[in-house]
């Protein structure tokens, strides 16, 4: 289908048909009459032209895709050296190529706003949605109760006065699997991740923790994190694989990147009263 036909808010590859090859299902483009086993190999093959080989497309490269979507769905801005920080292992080159093919591809466009200079097209979101549907079950297993798109999308970005944006955060997360939130640990204000774990019964347990002296310094980054809900997943992977500690480096460089003073107008975390 032509990009510019695509509807979206339908996840993409809605147009495509499945019959029965062989006993295995395919996905077929009657316009073109072409065959794919996934709907990501017909995104990734089929609409990007990359990969020419049978394999299925390498998950980690589809989720960079996912991420650089996710990000610029919850976050019409972002500032790049933040972005290189926690996406692109600290290269602005792998940065720029990757967006570079994204707007070649017209995942990505630009905007007349120099507030917000990348916006995610019609296609990007009908991309996003088909992505976030089809993860594979290594990187999705704790899908249903995750957040959807629509989470994304709206939690915790409302007119509602600071406080009562974190709670709402924290009313709709903690039915998650991966989740920030606030308690009190040890008698100090502090934020928690929680994460469920794996097991005949997946409990969620406590992974990451940093106490602050006051409710009003924790509160100030736990806004800071809620504003980046996008990249819950990937942190909580870290945690999970890495230690605690190394999350903690993580959070650190990504926050000192996002602090640099080019933006002409402050997210809401940097509006924070810090008093």
């Amino acid at each position: 289908m032509p990009p510019e036909q695509i509807d979206p808010e339908l996840p993409w590859g809605y147009w495509l048909r499945v019959q029965s090859v062989r006993g295995a299902p395919v996905f077929v483009d009657d316009q073109t009459g072409e065959q794919w086993r996934t709907l990501r190999s017909a995104f990734w093959k089929g609409r990007l032209g990359m990969q020419a080989d049978d394999k299925e497309p390498p998950p980690e490269h589809l989720e960079l895709v996912h991420a650089v979507l996710a990000t610029r769905a919850r976050r019409a801005y972002v500032q790049e050296p933040e972005e290189v920080a926690d996406l692109f292992s600290g290269s602005r080159l792998f940065r720029g190529i990757i967006y570079d093919w994204m707007f070649a591809a017209g995942l990505l466009g630009r905007s007349g706003d120099p507030g917000i200079e990348t916006l995610v097209t019609p296609e990007g979101w009908s991309a996003l949605a088909m992505l976030h549907a089809t993860r594979p079950y290594s990187m999705r297993q704790r899908r249903p109760s995750g957040m959807t798109v629509r989470d994304l999308l709206e939690v915790g970005l409302g007119p509602e006065e600071r406080e009562e944006r974190l709670a709402r955060v924290e009313r709709t997360a903690m039915t998650w699997d991966v989740c920030f939130m606030r308690q009190m640990d040890a008698g100090r204000p502090s934020v928690i991740l929680t994460r469920r774990g794996d097991g005949p019964v997946p409990l969620k347990q406590t992974v990451w923790a940093l106490a602050f002296e006051t409710e009003l310094a924790r509160d100030n980054f736990f806004e800071w994190i809620c504003f980046r809900m996008d990249r819950w997943d990937a942190w909580s992977e870290i945690a999970g694989n890495s230690s605690a500690k190394e999350l903690t480096h993580k959070l650190l460089s990504v926050m000192a990147s996002s602090l640099q003073p080019h933006r002409p107008e402050a997210p809401p975390m940097m509006q924070a009263d810090y008093r």
